[in-house]
């Protein structure tokens, strides 16, 4: 059984304070970054406003991960000089991406953050080439020391298939961010998430292609199995609605949740308890 589940949301969900949030769950894995710079004084509010018996994960700036952007840009809202545009990206050797994983190590310092994630794009595919940059990116620029041992997640998309994703990121030193509830229609990766156990786990739990707005007790219960046969996971919400999933997952993992359970602590549409200098949305 595991020994440490942490559950959170991807973003801190529309009409859900700071306080109210916190609260309910322990951990927060925020994308503000991802989208453009933050000031340190807005991320230090927010490490205040958590509690420190509460946590971050941070996502990594775009410049490190994504291609450039239209209009002398980069990707989201970072901004690049249009003779620079090529060195944005892809995990490149380049001054831009060692300018992101700056900002990502002094941004991971002022939240205290449990864990940096590096989200990568879809036209990221698994290719030598990528992987070979994978490998001196994770080596050379974003080492273990340069995070001062906070946990380092890769979440992979596009045609990067979960046991090949997992196995390159072990080979890397790092946490794969996997979704147990992704797209496999003929079960053909039942085997792999059967048999997936270990020290630690990042599992991101989205709802492509499902209409419900709640993720079921069946489908948070299979997430649970997995979580419990590691002895740390981190579990972050990504569905339609994170809040009252999250929690919802938070009793099935401790065993209190019956399947006619009705939840009290849906966030509504436009919740009161909403603060200034809020997360963006991710």
């Amino acid at each position: 059984m595991a020994k440490h589940v942490i559950v959170g949301c991807a973003g801190l969900p529309h009409g859900v304070g700071w306080s109210r949030y916190f609260q309910r769950l322990p951990y927060l894995e925020t994308a503000a970054l991802l989208q453009g710079p933050v000031r340190p004084s807005v991320l230090r509010r927010w490490r205040e406003s958590a509690g420190r018996e509460r946590a971050f994960g941070g996502v990594a700036p775009s410049i490190i991960t994504h291609p450039p952007g239209p209009r002398g840009f980069g990707p989201r809202g970072w901004p690049v000089p249009p003779d620079r545009q090529h060195e944005v990206g892809g995990f490149r050797a380049t001054e831009v991406v060692r300018q992101g994983v700056r900002v990502l190590t002094e941004a991971a310092a002022a939240l205290d953050a449990a864990a940096v994630v590096f989200r990568t794009p879809p036209d990221l595919s698994p290719s030598q080439a990528n992987r070979d940059a994978m490998r001196r990116f994770f080596a050379e620029d974003a080492t273990a020391e340069h995070f001062a041992g906070r946990a380092r997640v890769w979440m992979p998309s596009g045609l990067w298939e979960p046991p090949t994703a997992h196995a390159v990121a072990r080979e890397l030193g790092l946490l794969c961010a996997l979704d147990p509830l992704g797209a496999d229609p003929e079960g053909r990766l039942r085997p792999f998430w059967d048999e997936l156990s270990g020290e630690d786990a990042y599992l991101v739990v989205s709802a492509p292609g499902r209409a419900r707005r709640r993720t079921s007790n069946d489908h948070l219960e299979q997430v649970a199995e997995i979580a419990l046969r590691h002895d740390r996971a981190w579990v972050v919400f990504a569905t339609t609605e994170p809040f009252p999933d999250a929690i919802r997952f938070a009793r099935v993992v401790e065993g209190l949740a019956p399947e006619d359970a009705d939840d009290d602590e849906e966030p509504g549409p436009h919740g009161a308890d909403l603060e200034d200098d809020g997360e963006p949305s991710s």
